[in-house]
């Protein structure tokens, strides 16, 4: 009897576990970078159903919508099938799958998802509409009081790091960095990209930002073609550190699909100590430095008030970092980041602070803009006089291994207000003089004055052996126009190059390598371009020296039409000709080669296409 009693309660007590409820609050979760306007509140998991309450953010009367097709997955590979999205009580909003869910006008609501009943013993798992990119996906769903240990690879055990290490002094050293990347708990169809940014090429006058897709086993190694040691952004879009990397150098990242949003792990290789510091101190951001000016100056009353604050606040954030355990690198390179910034309050005060204000309950609001007004009332809050202006001392970004910090490409225009930078680090105004030449056009490259230092020079030989090879290149293919016009007269420019199109609807778009919004237009027009491959329409794409012609030459590779590289004074025609004030700029002709339209900026595809039918 007793027996009977023992099983019958044991199977009781089976019973009651597994009829409990359990319950992660807050869990953590990783998120794709188009998925970030979602938060999980809480998973429930009980013998009938598994509940993922979600906060959604977003912009109102924008939608969302999730497929009927969603599924939980768990590391055993089995699939639990969505069932509804009723809402669970009054703080919810109930949202019917496969339908469009418009957001509030508060831009926030709640929801619940019901799932097919998850075992309540499971650690981990992964919600997905499906493994299509685009597709919502909420990867290595886990309880915060359960999160699993990372197992490091044998190779990453025991790891040490150099005691110190110092910035290299700069010097021209053209050829490969080379970064190694493996990404730990790395799944098959998460289709994540590794981002590498925010360094600057030769030739270039912009940051260069690149995405490079992980390989299914987790593992990548991205080639960066470099001139000079440098300080790049890298990680998952949203969670980058800054690393620095060099020519001939390789960098190893060791990464881990992140459900707290702290991907890195461990660093290999050139300045791996260092490149650890700085992702440590991934804290100390712009914006918080910025944040800190405001709140010490908008007290203050007078000009020298103003002053002082910023210079204190300045020895404060280089006090803080030099106690810091850091490398000597490191912290330099974190002196240099504050510095800039205290420079840029000091010589650009107005237009900065009038992008803040204080709301009644003490909060900071920051805005992207600012108004002529605003900036009326804060104009003379700190005006320097020219003895001010020209005292200024670089104590970081003048450094010998300075060229490496993204901000030193900034702050030539600063540099020229301290007396003695030139004294102090010759180099450093070559490396500008170099890059300036570079990204001139023929004329101007004359006029201006040569570096002195050898290695500068070298470069200079080798780009200009360079060019000469790209302009033979080019001057065999048809659709490109490279130096073919340079002798048109700007007033005959705009003529010549509709003649060649007699007859057809034409297609003028004016735009650089530099420019965001052209490049978007590019890739949002391709399914047009596919959609009137038949008809008889010309697309023409015109830019200017301003491009720098190796970065023109390879991106047109992707932009189907004819290609025409002109002299500045064409370009300039142009532009006053459409009375135009920016790029893109678009023009359409029709047959006749009468203008039918015309818009600066993009204004979508929609407007373009319709225009181009009315008159096809």
């Amino acid at each position: 009897m007793k027996q009977i009693l023992s099983i019958l309660f044991l199977a009781f007590s089976l019973a009651v576990c597994q009829a409990k409820e359990v319950v992660w609050e807050a869990p953590y979760a990783f998120m794709e970078t188009s998925n970030t306007r979602f938060s999980i509140k809480k998973v429930e998991m009980t013998k009938k159903e598994t509940v993922l309450h979600l906060t959604v953010r977003g912009r109102p009367h924008n939608w969302i919508r999730f497929s009927k097709h969603s599924f939980l997955t768990t590391p055993d590979g089995k699939q639990y099938a969505i069932t509804s999205g009723i809402q669970t009580d009054s703080t919810e909003t109930e949202l019917l799958l496969d339908s469009l869910f418009w957001m509030p006008e508060s831009g926030k609501a709640n929801i619940a998802l019901h799932f097919a009943p998850v075992p309540t013993n499971t650690k981990q798992m992964d919600f997905l509409e499906s493994y299509n990119k685009g597709d919502f996906k909420f990867w290595n769903i886990c309880d915060k009081k359960n999160q699993q240990e990372i197992e490091l690879p044998d190779e990453w055990k025991n790891l040490k790091y150099e005691a110190d290490e110092v910035i290299p002094v700069a010097k021209v050293n053209k050829g490969t960095a080379t970064i190694k990347v493996k990404v730990l708990g790395y799944k098959k169809g998460m289709n994540l990209e590794f981002y590498v940014g925010q360094y600057m090429p030769l030739g270039d006058n912009n940051y260069c930002n690149k995405f490079f897709p992980i390989n299914d086993d987790g593992t990548l190694t991205v080639e960066i073609p470099l001139w000079l040691m440098s300080e790049a952004e890298v990680g998952f879009w949203g969670m980058q550190s800054n690393i620095i990397i060099a020519p001939g150098q390789v960098t190893e990242i060791l990464m881990k699909v992140p459900n707290d949003y702290r991907p890195f792990v461990a660093f290999k290789g050139f300045m791996a100590k260092t490149n650890k510091d700085l992702e440590t101190e991934r804290a100390l951001s712009l914006a918080s430095v910025d944040l800190q000016l405001y709140t010490k100056v908008k007290d203050c009353k007078t000009k020298e008030e103003r002053m002082q604050c910023l210079k204190d606040v300045f020895d404060q954030r280089v006090t803080e970092i030099r106690a810091k355990d850091y490398t000597t690198a490191a912290k330099d390179l974190l002196c240099m980041t504050v510095e800039h910034k205290y420079a840029q309050w000091m010589y650009n005060f107005a237009p900065i602070y009038c992008k803040y204000s204080t709301n009644k309950d003490g909060t900071i609001r920051v805005s992207s803009k600012y108004s002529h007004e605003k900036y009326e009332e804060c104009k003379n809050m700190l005006v320097l006089t020219e003895k001010e202006r020209f005292g200024f001392s670089w104590q970081y970004i003048n450094e010998p291994g300075a060229s490496c910090h993204r901000w030193f490409w900034d702050a030539e225009s600063y540099l020229n207000l301290d007396k003695h930078a030139y004294e102090k680090n010759p180099f450093n105004f070559d490396l500008y003089r170099l890059n300036n030449i570079l990204l001139a056009d023929e004329a101007s490259r004359e006029e201006l004055p040569d570096p002195i230092d050898e290695s500068c020079k070298a470069v200079i030989r080798e780009f200009e052996a360079e060019q000469k090879r790209t302009a033979e290149a080019l001057a065999n293919q048809e659709n490109i126009f490279y130096k073919k016009l340079d002798d048109i007269a700007p007033k005959d420019i705009l003529s010549t190059i509709l003649d060649r199109y007699k007859g057809k609807v034409v297609l003028i778009d004016i735009w650089a390598t530099w420019c965001g919004p052209c490049r978007a237009g590019h890739q949002a027009m391709k399914p047009m371009k596919e959609e009137l491959k038949d008809k008889d329409i010309q697309f023409v794409y015109i830019t200017s020296p301003s491009s720098p012609l190796s970065k023109w030459q390879e991106m047109i590779k992707d932009i189907d039409g004819d290609h025409y590289y002109l002299t500045k004074e064409q370009y300039n025609y142009l532009f006053e000709h459409y009375e135009s004030k920016g790029i893109p700029t678009y023009v359409i002709y029709d047959r006749n080669a009468k203008q039918t339209y015309k818009e600066i900026g993009f204004p979508g595809v929609e407007p373009i296409k319709n225009a181009i039918e009315e008159i096809l």
